[in-house]
């Protein structure tokens, strides 16, 4: 199973549960999930680590924890919008 995070500010945090995993919000990622999802069922995970408000350097200060940790297959960053 191939891992897809999703890395960034408000427009990739879009109000996701951080209390649960795999909750990815109302945002792009959930479109992204819900494409990839339908068109391939059980190919991929998906993790959204977005902080609303966030700089690129906060994205910098957790990339070790955020990303490289998860050890995902794709990475997707979104911020500065």
């Amino acid at each position: 199973m191939q891992r897809i995070l999703f890395q960034g500010d408000s427009i990739t945090d879009a109000g996701r549960n951080r209390e649960n995993d795999r909750e990815t919000g109302r945002g792009y990622p959930t479109l992204v999930m819900g494409r990839l999802g339908y068109d391939e069922p059980g190919k991929y995970e998906f993790f959204n680590r977005g902080v609303s408000g966030n700089r690129v350097r906060d994205l910098k200060a957790r990339w070790q924890t955020d990303v490289f940790d998860q050890k995902p297959d794709w990475v997707s960053v979104l911020i500065g919008i």
